[in-house]
């Protein structure tokens, strides 16, 4: 477990620019969930009271279309951050829904904790606005590619942020994902292999 909590600190320290003092500090107040392949961690119109990060395995964010189809927006892998910060700056209901993909371990933090933190420390709003800006890069990132790549673009992009997830996740969320069907993705990966 000593090994475990060093090597969080460490990508702590490195993802939040912090020293491992002030990493430890925040690890103080996160906890550790792990979930099975394919299971629901965040359901349609559920509140987002925390955030996460992914320290082992894969998720997906996905949403029900009005025909009832489920798009995946997200597909997030080792060191992302997980969940739905609209919903967690507003405390409305999402229509999110969040699921493992793989055996999957994120490392949580309540937003009531955050804030305790940022009382205590200004120091923490400086991180709190990071993770914010972070936030705001991935949706942007996101709607970048939707608006201006090639789906054979997209797929590399996919493939260079996580080549060793990809081929476990089933094709047809990573289909979704690109927001093409699975054949199309199939002669993709031909072209590309």
């Amino acid at each position: 477990m000593q090994m475990m909590t060093s090597t969080i600190k460490e990508k702590l320290a490195e993802t939040f620019q912090i020293s491992m003092e002030r990493a430890a500090e925040f690890l103080e107040i996160c906890y550790i969930v792990n979930y099975d392949k394919n299971k629901v961690i965040e359901p349609k119109n559920g509140v987002f009271d925390r955030l996460g990060f992914i320290l082992n395995g894969a998720v997906r964010i996905y949403y029900i279309n009005e025909k009832g189809e489920d798009i995946s927006y997200l597909l997030q892998v080792n060191n992302d951050v997980i969940g739905d910060y609209a919903s967690y700056i507003t405390g409305k209901k999402s229509m999110a829904v969040i699921q493992s993909l793989l055996k999957t371990e994120v490392l949580y933090f309540d937003k009531k904790d955050i804030e305790t933190l940022v009382q205590k420390d200004i120091f923490w709003l400086g991180i709190a606005k990071h993770m914010s800006d972070l936030a705001f890069l991935d949706a942007k990132q996101r709607l970048d590619e939707l608006f201006f790549y090639t789906p054979e673009e997209r797929y590399l992009n996919l493939l260079k942020k996580s080549p060793e997830i990809l081929n476990k996740i089933p094709q047809k969320y990573i289909s979704s994902y690109l927001g093409i069907t699975p054949q199309s993705l199939s002669r993709i990966r031909k072209r590309i292999y």
